[in-house]
């Protein structure tokens, strides 16, 4: 995987997304992945709902905790674990009971936060001792075709192409990811815009390609799941260089 440590770069990862460049104050979001989120120098910033401030080298925020990142004015890493993922969970118990605290500083022994995120993916499992679970195949199946297939009935379809009702679907997803499948259809979509974004896409095309109705729709979700829109997040990267990695 090309990283450049200079550049703004998003990649994707199997179980995985990250954002590595610089920072900029974000509204008040959630996501439905577990957030690692990681000061390249100096600290890096959090205000959750309740009005608790989190400030540390690193940051570990649960699924749908609403939050919002501060500027520290330095460059960040921002790596987002998909629920079912077993270093998801690690990274969960490390600050249980808690669902967003500042992360241990012995994890920050485990990786580089300058370095491509595949290497600090593979070092936090190699430091934490995680071997990965795959998803059920009828799972990973299904959520593959339904975010292929953005049409209306596209659940019904992914079941069936699968062995599975839709209700059994649903069920499957929440015991498996610990979120709705909607949740995780639209997480699906945001990668797949940002694939088409990484060959060029313009933001009306990657919505269209992702299944959103549009560019507004694709907007909304970005905005509330990243607390930026596409547009805002781009206008960052290109003052360093926008680089999409896969």
């Amino acid at each position: 995987m090309a990283w450049a440590s200079s550049s703004t770069n998003f990649a994707f990862g199997d179980g995985w997304a990250a954002y590595a460049g610089p920072h900029a104050d974000h509204v008040t979001h959630a996501h439905v992945a577990i957030q690692l989120a990681v000061a390249r120098t100096g600290c890096i910033r959090a205000v959750l709902d309740d009005h608790r401030a989190l400030s540390g080298e690193a940051l570990i925020i649960g699924p749908r905790v609403r939050h919002r990142m501060t500027d520290m004015g330095g460059p960040v890493m921002l790596l987002y674990l998909e629920t079912h993922t077993t270093l998801a969970s690690r990274l969960l118990a490390l600050i249980a009971p808690a669902d967003a605290a500042v992360a241990p500083p012995s994890l920050a022994a485990l990786f580089n936060p300058w370095a491509p995120p595949d290497r600090i993916v593979a070092g936090l499992r190699c430091g934490l001792g995680v071997e990965e679970a795959r998803l059920d195949p009828r799972l990973e199946g299904a959520l593959l075709k339904a975010s292929e297939d953005p049409a209306p009935g596209a659940v019904a379809r992914a079941a069936l192409a699968v062995g599975l009702s839709p209700a059994r679907l649903r069920v499957l997803v929440q015991a498996q990811m610990q979120a709705p499948l909607s949740q995780w259809l639209l997480w699906r979509k945001l990668q797949r815009a940002g694939r088409e974004m990484a060959v060029g896409a313009g933001l009306a095309e990657a919505a269209a390609a992702a299944g959103f109705a549009d560019q507004a729709h694709l907007n909304r979700v970005t905005k509330r799941m990243f607390g930026l829109t596409p547009l805002q997040a781009s206008s960052v990267a290109r003052s360093v260089g926008n680089r999409f990695i896969q």
